[in-house]
């Protein structure tokens, strides 16, 4: 899977809003400015937000209508990525490992250029949260139903990877990356409408069950290093779904 066909699937959603994904995990908005990768960068909206607020911004995308914006680089993100080692503060890569044969590719990459310091902010969607593993398990199909809404069906669906929090863990520690926060999102347009449902107990549902009932997971995560104690990961629940996430 191309990051150019991830793009183009994708259109419909709202580009606009990617920030929403990503800020709460990061202090984007400090005094301090970060060099940051981009990757799977598309529409540029992420980085010309991040670029916005005084961060220096290289993106990814193999997509050529993505190098409207000049910093993004032209790169099969399955492939070596084009930039220096040890150069940048914070990757980020949000809804594009459930698109590739290889998702590991994408931290082993990570861990390649980042600043010993440096972290990763890696997301992909849930697609076993309970709307849709009801609507699997009443023939409705591998196509997540968020997908339906947006005009994607069985024969042009892109996901070539479909991950629980055990796969995601498993991967993390195959690749030598410890979770610093993880950020759980109660579904939007789910079985139990938010507007019906207290805040209180959308927490509770994320936190007890953040694999039935976020529609999303993104971690921020860091290289694991053998001589260093790593603290419980924290925990962001979002009641409710922000646009763009």
């Amino acid at each position: 899977m191309s990051s150019a066909e991830y793009h183009s699937a994708n259109e419909t959603f709202q580009p606009s809003d990617s920030y929403q994904k990503v800020k709460r995990l990061l202090d984007f908005e400090s005094a301090k400015k970060l060099r940051i990768l981009d990757v799977g960068s598309g529409s540029g909206a992420l980085g010309n937000k991040l670029i916005g607020l005084g961060h220096q911004v290289t993106g990814l995308d193999v997509n050529p209508e993505a190098l409207k914006c000049p910093w993004v680089m032209l790169c099969d993100v399955t492939k070596d990525w084009p930039v220096e080692e040890q150069s940048f503060d914070a990757v980020v890569c949000t809804d594009v490992a459930e698109h590739l044969e290889d998702p590991g590719h994408i931290l082993r990459q990570s861990k390649k250029v980042l600043r010993p310091d440096g972290v990763l902010i890696f997301g992909v969607p849930n697609h076993f949260d309970l709307r849709q593993r009801l609507r699997m398990l009443f023939g409705g199909g591998i196509v997540h139903w968020d997908n339906i809404r947006h005009g994607q069906y069985a024969e042009s669906y892109m996901h070539l990877r479909f991950f629980t929090l055990k796969d995601l863990v498993r991967l993390f520690n195959r690749e030598h990356f410890f979770i610093d926060k993880s950020q759980y999102n109660f579904m939007g347009g789910g079985i139990m409408p938010s507007r019906f449902t207290p805040v209180f107990v959308r927490k509770f549902l994320l936190a007890r069950w953040p694999g039935l009932f976020s529609g999303k997971f993104i971690f921020l995560l860091r290289p694991r290093t053998v001589d260093k104690n790593h603290d419980k990961p924290q925990v962001i629940l979002l009641p409710a779904t922000p646009r763009g996430l």
